[in-house]
């Protein structure tokens, strides 16, 4: 059997949480060593980004990334879960028009904060949020500050009071907070429909591929074609290489110097998180700590 490490660019399909994506995929490959890099709720589709093996130790770098989503708005109804799926909590609202809807757009881009709903895994006090709603037990839910660098209006009824957005946003930005806000902002009430995920970082819709496909190449020993190397899409990190030097150091997990290294740590930036390299492979990420007197890369993850 295989041995498997880098990524793997999944189609979840309507109906499945991020977990059975996560279950379904261990049986295929036969291994245990699968984690996910951004939770889709049960009625979302689109990329979800597996990291497999060795690559388990790269989610938090992976879940880094900006994602796309194209999202609906449905206004006048307001549920428990911030989505259609919810309990209705007010149906109603005043009508809006088009001319309403777009001006309102701008002030939901650029870096804004954001109410997460009480149905999502952030956790308060040590528990999750979703557990205060299941026992209805009343908890403070901070804002915090998000970033939505592109929002853009694809679709509008004013007949049916809904909308269809393509929202590029930073990781913790909840799609179906958004909504909300954008229906209270114009008077009226707003949840999210139907949800897709277009991209992830460099992982897109277009090289996705749903879990009968993945099942379909490991059976014929074929799921190389699908596994991304654990260098990709990791350009935003700039990279650090040992030399003859410091290539035993590196792999032993110990801080690189200016003197086993190749490249000039005059650049780099205090607690810059770099790319470790050795031989031109990847062996882990890092962190730089300068000093007037022998900066150094401490390895933080070492694959």
């Amino acid at each position: 059997m295989p041995e498997y490490n880098g990524y793997l660019n999944v189609y979840k399909e309507k109906g499945m949480t991020s977990h059975d994506v996560v279950f379904r995929a261990r049986k295929i490959l036969k291994t245990k060593k699968i984690g996910h890099t951004g939770t889709l709720d049960p009625d979302a589709e689109g990329v979800l980004v597996l990291c497999i093996g060795k690559a388990t130790k790269m989610v938090e770098y992976i879940i880094e990334h900006e994602k796309t989503y194209e999202a609906q708005v449905i206004l006048g109804i307001e549920t428990d879960t911030g989505d259609i799926s919810g309990k209705l909590i007010h149906d109603g609202g005043s009508k809006v028009t088009l001319d309403a809807f777009e001006k309102i757009l701008s002030r939901f881009t650029g870096n804004i904060m954001q109410k997460p709903p009480i149905y999502s895994a952030i956790r308060i006090k040590g528990k999750k949020l979703y557990h205060y709603a299941r026992s209805g037990e009343a908890v403070e839910i901070p804002e915090r500050p998000v970033s939505i660098s592109k929002l853009s209006l694809l679709e509008f009824s004013e007949e049916k009071q809904q909308a269809k957005l393509m929202v590029t946003c930073s990781k913790g930005t909840y799609i179906r907070s958004l909504c909300q806000d954008i229906g209270a902002a114009l008077g009226s009430y707003g949840c999210m429909g139907s949800l897709l995920r277009h991209r992830v970082g460099d992982f897109t819709i277009e090289t996705a591929h749903k879990l009968s496909e993945i099942e379909k190449k490991e059976e014929n020993n074929q799921l190389d074609e699908f596994i991304y190397s654990m260098a990709y899409s990791l350009d935003r990190y700039r990279c650090v290489t040992a030399n003859e030097q410091g290539k035993k150091f590196l792999t032993n997990g110990n801080k690189l110097y200016q003197w086993n290294a190749v490249e000039s740590f005059d650049a780099y930036y205090p607690s810059e998180i770099l790319r470790l390299y050795v031989d031109n492979e990847l062996v882990g990420m890092g962190s730089f700590y300068p000093s007037d007197d022998d900066a150094y890369v401490k390895p933080v993850k070492l694959l």
